[in-house]
């Protein structure tokens, strides 16, 4: 009788978790970590927004073009129509929750793959504890180029990392000094936040101008999530500068516009993207925007020129309102998410080892995306995509205009500040 109950017991075994194989076998789960609470709450919710609607468009069938036509197919054609799962975790914008966060998706939600994370140090700690765990983990965004310095096999970043949007700043301002005759860039102050992603900015800063000619006078960190700025602004006006050079999230870009206003400080000021070029920016400042400049990935003339941003921006105004048009944020995102679900799609199968080769085997063409880039291939030793291209833009009556590579730019720049 002994031996029947543990036949019983083993056969009840074997169907359970042949049962559970079945139930997950049309099921991808997608974990993403972001601030979804504390300062950085409303940049996140443009994150789970844009995943959402993402989500949607692979399960269900929309008249779209995408690698594998996966946009068309109702859920993954190789994996037999299979669902993607979203998944959400909060970092609150703190790295040591970030981390927790990413151990619990993979422990306990037992996601196949992850996305995140926004900023670079909640990516950095998130993405090592996908590294220990061996899962697939495609990043769209965080900029700082350590994050793909560490030798990971499962890491993946589809954006350009700091040494392409810094570079490429200072690169505009040495090409403007040489092209306008009212330009004379020497000076630079720099302002940057004291976590991964400011400090990287301001360290390719430091270690570019002086080949460039320029003379850093002042390296300025202060604390990320500050609430009073003051003794930065008053340091700026007392160096004079010819141009600010900025890194900040969204709260603090906020705070510093008000504060050099206050201060009437109208250096000409370039933004290394991130909070100078989030919606709410502009939402909160109004006209007090006008003539901030940034790096950008993204300009708002590119839904007139491509089919996919173009009909991506209408879905997420017709789901979310005229607030959620598509930006850098959300348009660097569907790259991301579109080049792992396509390489999960190419791998045919939910095993993490096939899905991290089928990444690093991945010629997405430009056609495909919502962003100006030749597409998203990886370098083979790095795992970062070689085609992310930077543009610049300018603030003229509360919008953004590219003013820069010239032969895409759509305004000439304002360079001394009424």
């Amino acid at each position: 009788m002994k031996r029947g109950l543990v036949v019983l017991a083993m056969v009840g075994l074997i169907f359970g978790l042949v049962n559970v194989a079945f139930a997950d076998e049309g099921t991808v789960k997608l974990g993403i970590v972001y601030p979804i609470t504390g300062s950085l709450a409303a940049t996140g919710k443009i994150y789970v927004q844009a995943y959402r609607l993402y989500v949607d468009l692979v399960n269900n069938s929309y008249d779209l073009d995408s690698p594998g036509d996966i946009i068309r197919s109702e859920g993954l054609p190789n994996l037999g129509g299979a669902k993607i799962e979203l998944v959400i975790a909060d970092s609150e914008g703190k790295p040591e929750i970030g981390k927790s966060e990413a151990e619990r998706l993979i422990t306990v939600k037992n996601v196949d793959v992850m996305m995140g994370a926004f900023q670079s140090a909640v990516t950095d700690t998130s993405s090592q504890v996908a590294e220990q765990y061996r899962v697939p983990y495609v990043n769209p965004a965080s900029s700082s180029p350590k994050l793909t310095q560490r030798e990971f096999e499962w890491f993946f970043r589809t954006g350009p990392d700091e040494y392409a949007y810094v570079g490429s700043m200072m690169d505009f301002l040495k090409d403007l000094s040489e092209t306008r005759d009212d330009v004379n860039i020497e000076r630079i102050v720099i302002i940057a936040e004291d976590t991964l992603w400011g400090q990287d900015s301001a360290d390719i800063v430091v270690e570019r101008a002086p080949e460039l000619g320029f003379e850093v006078v002042a390296n300025i960190a202060y604390p990320h999530e500050a609430t009073d700025v003051d003794a930065e602004v008053l340091r700026v006006k007392r160096e004079d500068p010819d141009v600010i050079i900025m890194a900040s999230y969204l709260p603090d870009a906020l705070l510093f516009q008000r504060t050099l206003k206050k201060y009437e400080v109208d250096v000409p000021i370039l933004a290394n993207g991130t909070g100078h070029t989030k919606p709410g920016f502009v939402l909160d400042l109004g006209a007090d925007v006008n003539y901030v400049m940034s790096r950008q990935s993204w300009a708002d003339s590119i839904i007139e020129r491509n089919p996919i941003a173009a009909r991506i921006n209408e879905l997420l105004i017709e789901r979310y309102g005229e607030d959620v048009a598509l930006t850098d944020t959300s348009a660097r995102t569907f790259v991301g998410f579109m080049t792992l679900m396509d390489a999960i799609n190419r791998a045919g199968s939910t095993d993490k080892l096939a899905i991290k080769e089928a990444l690093l085997e991945t010629d997405l063409p430009g056609e495909l995306i919502c962003l100006p880039w030749e597409g998203v291939k990886f370098d083979p030793a790095t795992h970062q995509n070689i085609y992310g291209r930077v543009m610049m833009i300018q603030y003229l009556d509360e919008v953004q205009k590219v003013i820069w590579p010239w032969n895409v730019a759509e305004v000439d720049i304002v360079w001394n500040i009424p």
